[in-house]
């Protein structure tokens, strides 16, 4: 196994584990002494798509899905979560109104529409993931 997900890394672009971590790792994720990250998880879901449509008809639909979630929920984890922009909100209320130069205020406000941006693009690429999968289905 840990051969193949060497293979399926290397065929993907992905950086993995040495060969001797991933013989330690793969038993204690069989054993579910841990949870493989995502990205292994993903691995592993390449690696048996062939074998699991080879053996019964009708489950590629189930693994395509089922990496296509993996492939949101891994973009939108890169999100910025609630905490980060309460941090951001707390950071900006810390100081009194009074006391912020001008020049804080338009660099904190800088800060905060470079930010919005970025959350903005990130929002935009899961809405064209999830729209290429709507389209992919038939669905307008």
């Amino acid at each position: 196994m840990a051969r193949e997900l060497r293979k399926a890394a290397k065929d993907s672009g992905e950086d993995v584990a040495a060969h001797h971590g991933l013989v330690k790792m793969i038993p204690q994720w069989e054993r579910g002494n841990r949870a493989p990250r995502e990205r292994y998880q993903l691995l592993y879901l390449k690696i048996f798509k062939d074998i699991a449509t080879d053996m019964v008809p009708g489950m590629a639909s189930g693994v395509d899905l089922a990496m296509r979630l993996a492939e949101v929920r891994s973009r939108a984890a890169s999100l910025p979560g609630p905490g980060q922009i309460r941090a951001l909100e707390a950071a900006a209320l810390a100081k009194p109104r009074e006391t912020m130069t001008p020049a804080q205020i338009r660099a904190l406000t800088a800060d905060a529409i470079t930010h919005l941006h970025e959350v903005a693009g990130k929002l935009a690429e899961l809405s064209a993931l999830l729209g290429g999968d709507e389209a992919g289905e038939g669905k307008p």
